[in-house]
């Protein structure tokens, strides 16, 4: 295989989901428990105010920072008239609406998960935005975003793993999920990339074959 050429969809998957499942795994080690994990970082964020800033801000615009790249896949596709990037632009579109706006939304309205500091018992069918923490929303949305990327290019893979790593720590560090959010987050966001790489060559192909790929 040449050394630029990109990963088997396996191994750069696997790449992309491995940094957060040991954000995951670490908590567990360390803390033992999701309340343990949930207590810990109460403490530390009153004790690092500027670091939490940081990290908020990466939290709110991980995501929309993404939304850039599938512009841009979107915006070469339909200038250059390559059939590649814009069926991808055009398959994320299509697993944001399926996948990110109206499964994951379904899923947290009907788990009615507290989210780490709310306590109680879940509450099914709650609209409440104190029980809607399972799955997250933010790896959701950034496992969708990456894995997609990660199978374009060998480097892109720990890249997109970093970022989808560093989205589910900033989640935990800042106190809106527990770590099994996390994961219910990437298994639903695996859904939608599955979503993406089935459309993908489908809308490619309906598209004008004069058109580069």
């Amino acid at each position: 295989m040449p050394r630029h050429a990109p990963y088997s969809l396996p191994a750069a998957w696997a790449f992309a989901v491995l940094p957060l499942a040991c954000v995951c795994a670490a908590c567990l080690a360390v803390f033992g428990s999701e309340a343990a994990t949930a207590a810990y970082f109460v403490v530390w964020r009153a004790v690092h105010p500027e670091a939490v800033g940081w990290i908020k801000l990466y939290s709110a615009w991980g995501n929309p920072a993404l939304y850039l790249v599938y512009a841009g896949l979107l915006a070469c596709g339909l200038r250059r008239r390559r059939r590649g990037p814009l069926a991808l632009a055009l398959a994320y579109l299509a697993a944001q609406l399926i996948v990110s706006v109206a499964l994951e939304r379904a899923l947290k309205i009907v788990i009615g998960r507290p989210r780490p500091g709310v306590g109680g018992p879940f509450l099914p069918v709650s609209f409440d935005a104190a029980h809607n923490s399972m799955p997250s929303g933010h790896v959701e949305e950034m496992t969708l975003q990456t894995l997609p990327l990660a199978a374009l290019r060998r480097w892109l893979a720990p890249l997109m793993g970093l970022l989808l790593g560093l989205m589910g720590a900033s989640r935990i560090v800042l106190g809106a999920h527990h770590p099994s959010d996390l994961m219910g987050g990437m298994a639903v966001g695996l859904v939608g990339a599955a979503l993406i790489q089935y459309l993908a060559p489908r809308l490619a192909a309906r598209l004008p074959r004069r058109w580069r790929n």
